[in-house]
């Protein structure tokens, strides 16, 4: 019986010395996500390497919060920016929304802008024009043109390289609204809705 205390007593002290698994830092996740992108290109890098995809985002005054879990899925939204004289009564602005199915994977990203001071509108228009091609240059995407439509006010849809574009215009009562968003050519209905939510700045 003595013998079994005993025996007892060292596996307990034995378990106690055990110390619980480490879990990775903030650097190594970051680490692993670049190894893990290391050979992504093109639309492939800009859907499936989120946290560089948001800091590129963020040159452009953005200011994305950190992409993390939402009610459905993950996301990341973009503070309001100036996009047109800042000293009208109420100035054109834009704002800029991330989501995805899981913290590894983007599905849309949406830029919007809305469109509250009719006499810099074009200034605004062009000002986002410029914005999205220079961050679609980043990962040496060629929209073919296709963004014109900004500066026309027209809808469009079609596809830049292997990802679908949506262009659309919402005239309310207040101001008119100008989306454009980009589509992981397999994402999941559920990021879709939640980009439908958020497309107001």
């Amino acid at each position: 019986m003595r013998a079994f205390l005993l025996l007892a007593a060292t596996i307990a002290l034995a378990g106690c010395n055990q110390q619980p698994a480490e879990q990775p830092t903030l650097a190594q996740n970051e680490a692993a996500a670049r190894e893990a992108a290391a050979d992504l290109k093109g639309w492939d890098r800009v859907f499936g390497f989120p946290t560089e995809t948001i800091g590129r985002l963020n040159q452009y005054g953005y200011r994305l919060a950190p992409y993390a879990a939402a009610p459905t899925g993950f996301a990341a939204k973009g503070a309001a920016i100036t996009l047109s004289q800042s000293d009208a009564k109420s100035p054109n602005t834009g704002t800029v929304t991330v989501t995805g199915p899981d913290a590894e994977t983007i599905d849309t990203i949406t830029f919007a802008l809305s469109l509250t001071d009719d006499a810099n509108a074009e200034t605004a228009k062009k000002r986002l024009t410029d914005i999205v091609r220079a961050f679609l240059f980043q990962y040496r995407i060629d929209d073919k043109k296709a963004l014109d439509a900004i500066a026309k006010e027209q809808a469009f849809d079609g596809m830049i390289g292997t990802a679908p574009i949506a262009i659309a215009i919402d005239k309310g009562d207040a101001a008119r609204t100008l989306t454009v968003t980009f589509r992981r050519p397999s994402a999941t209905a559920p990021a879709e809705a939640m980009v439908g939510n958020s497309q107001q700045p």
